[in-house]
């Protein structure tokens, strides 16, 4: 089974580090476009500030173990009507008033309240990274996708071209042949309707190429270079060639699920934290007050204090209850949609490695049917020159030849995509792209 790396999580954060500083400013390879795309999409500066908000969040939770100072003042004028001041002046009295104090709470005991709360933000702020993952997966692929279709569509424009240059000489051919009176009106009007043909699917390969242009846009985030090429197939020697081995390293190393899974962790430890409301709170506490006024309002006041305090709330409307019960439901529901993910991800899997199988024999196919219909068109050619075929027959071979090819070339590019779908799948994409090795679990084991 295949593995990332020993830890999936720091070989993410490496991975987004490494592609935001060596991401080419132009990119001509696949991997080079994925890269490109991972640094500059918007996409994954949303993601990465929902993990600097996840971390902020643990911050805000690791604070709880910590104690609190909370310190109160006061100055002004205080008038007093009072025992205290009817005894002295027989009536009220007025005076400036200076008050101060301080509290520092430590809490003891909370329940486990807040080390639950700790350690589920913890375990959100991993699943955010587990959702950059994904994301970066989901990029990867769309960047690869887009890179794939518009060499796919240039590649069959320029076919297409070719095809239509070609039809359209030999329907000159046949056009000069039918004012000699050679053939019929019957064979041009043949050879107008293949010539139309031609001309609307290289219309329909223009229009494909446009918006391959676009897509790549989009996802990349530069214009199209001048020249695109695969570059080195490193993916090649990651693609498993059995789809057991294919499904493991999918539930190894696919993010998503990783996600899923602290997240049910996280929610767990929310069932914690709502369970502490039953048992009691005991801090440690230090306070002090002093305050300042005349004596006719009292005089000075200064008191100083550390003691242990104990507090119980409880609601008998049955809220405490109600909360934990929450609480499991949202772990229940947690731990149901990780199990479908779990489920959804191996269905992907197998549907992903089945399409690699099967376009790998189609490819074979219609490479094994563009050969025998280059033979047939070089045959054909042959009994042209010697006068025993004609231009439309001439016409009709190229047109057939013509779909062959389109066909293999679509075929080529779509064993290629299936490997990228199928990888992404895997959540092996963007380390393969990246130059990343993978490795597999012996290896991984032994410490690789």
């Amino acid at each position: 089974m295949f593995k990332v790396s020993k830890s999936a999580l720091g070989a993410m954060l490496v991975f987004t580090c490494v592609t935001a500083l060596s991401a080419p400013s132009v990119a001509e390879t696949v991997s080079e476009s994925v890269l490109a795309a991972l640094k500059s999409h918007p996409a994954l500066d949303a993601k990465k500030s929902m993990i600097d908000a996840a971390h902020n969040n643990v911050w805000e939770q690791k604070s709880g173990f910590f104690p609190t100072l909370s310190v109160n003042a006061k100055a002004g004028r205080e008038y007093m009507n009072s025992d205290t001041t009817r005894g002295v002046t027989g009536a009220g009295a007025t005076s400036w008033v200076g008050e101060g104090s301080f509290v520092i709470t430590q809490p003891l005991f909370t329940g486990f309240r807040v080390l639950g709360g700790y350690e589920a933000a913890k375990y959100r702020k991993t699943a955010a990274w587990h959702d950059l993952g994904s994301e970066t997966e989901d990029l990867a692929l769309r960047a690869a996708r887009a890179h794939l279709n518009l060499m796919r569509t240039s590649e069959l424009l320029d076919q297409a071209r070719a095809y239509y240059a070609e039809i359209e000489k030999r329907h000159e051919s046949i056009g000069l042949m039918l004012s000699e009176g050679v053939v019929d009106e019957a064979e041009i009007l043949q050879a107008d309707e293949i010539l139309l043909s031609a001309r609307n699917t290289r219309l329909g390969y223009e229009e494909a190429f446009r918006q391959a242009e676009a897509d790549y846009l989009e996802a990349v985030g530069t214009i199209r270079p001048e020249n695109l090429s695969l570059g080195k197939m490193a993916w090649e020697q990651a693609v498993p060639q059995e789809m057991t081995v294919a499904v493991d390293a999918a539930l190894q190393n696919n993010p998503a699920l990783h996600a899923a899974t602290n997240t049910v962790t996280a929610a767990e430890k929310d069932v914690t934290v709502a369970q502490s409301d039953l048992v009691p709170q005991v801090d440690a506490e230090m306070s002090y007050t002093k305050k300042d006024q005349d004596d006719r309002l009292g005089g000075e006041f200064e008191d100083a204090a550390a003691m242990l305090r104990l507090r119980w709330n409880f609601s008998y409307g049955g809220g405490q209850l109600a909360r934990i019960a929450r609480g499991k439901n949202l772990k229940a529901e947690a731990e149901a949609r990780r199990r479908a993910a779990e489920r959804d991800i191996t269905h992907i899997v197998q549907q992903k490695f089945t399409a690699m199988d099967v376009v790998d024999r189609q490819f074979k196919v219609l490479q094994e049917r563009e050969s025998a219909m280059q033979k047939i068109m070089n045959s054909f050619t042959s009994q042209f020159e010697a006068g025993r075929q004609s231009n439309l027959q001439l016409i009709s071979a190229q047109a057939r030849l013509f779909e062959a090819g389109a066909a293999r070339v679509d075929a080529f590019y779509r064993r290629h995509l299936s490997r990228f779908e199928l990888l992404s799948a895997m959540g092996l994409l963007h380390d393969v792209m990246a130059g990343q090795p993978v490795k597999t679990a012996a290896q991984a084991k032994e410490g690789g």
